[in-house]
């Protein structure tokens, strides 16, 4: 049974490695010229307009949460095992605020880093629309626990580099991504252990 230690150094962890990722986003985009201002809203009418666009649009991923943890498919229940196994060992009792902590520095994070800078970047070479599947793909493999896991984070992926495209803004993408993390980052780590 993972202690409040363990606990502790899984939340240090994840605010580490999610806050890092978001300061080598922002390092990475000056080096290269990437102005990441240019794609948050100007306004504040532009922001609320960005920002129910992201709560809407983590509807379709709260309903794919919802498809998986309720799926026979053994390879969804093997993919919820494993993900509910893993957020236990890291954040059994951290709380709603340090769940919400983890979850916006992961949507700030992974979208300016992956959208913002690393989208932007290879859209310089190819096409956008190439640029968003390669880094979909990329966005997949950094979150792969599984074949099906990758496929699945590939997807929502694309999904948040369509946002970005459509848009022209990320903060749509990021507030997305961040909501739903802090909802599944609640339920797996509420739920009672599941037998193997």
């Amino acid at each position: 049974m993972p202690t409040d230690a363990d606990n502790s150094s899984g939340l240090r962890m994840a605010v580490l490695v999610e806050g890092g990722l978001a300061v080598l986003a922002v390092g990475a985009g000056w080096l290269m010229s990437i102005p990441l201002r240019g794609l948050l809203p100007a306004t504040m009418a532009e922001l609320s307009s960005a920002v129910l666009r992201g709560l809407v649009a983590t509807l379709p991923l709260v309903i794919a949460l919802w498809w998986l943890v309720h799926a026979r498919w053994p390879a969804a229940q093997r993919l919820r095992m494993q993900a509910q196994r893993l957020v236990a060992e890291l954040f059994h009792s951290a709380s709603w605020a340090e769940l919400a902590l983890i979850a916006v520095l992961a949507g700030v994070g992974e979208e300016l880093l992956f959208r913002g800078v690393l989208q932007t970047l290879v859209g310089r070479w190819i096409s956008p629309e190439w640029a968003l599947a390669i880094v979909s793909l990329v966005f997949g493999l950094f979150h792969a626990l599984s074949l099906l896991y990758f496929l699945l984070a590939a997807l929502v992926g694309a999904y948040f580099g369509w946002l970005v495209l459509e848009y022209h803004d990320l903060t749509a993408a990021i507030v997305a991504h961040a909501l739903y993390d802090f909802i599944a980052l609640l339920y797996l780590s509420r739920r009672p252990p599941l037998a193997a």
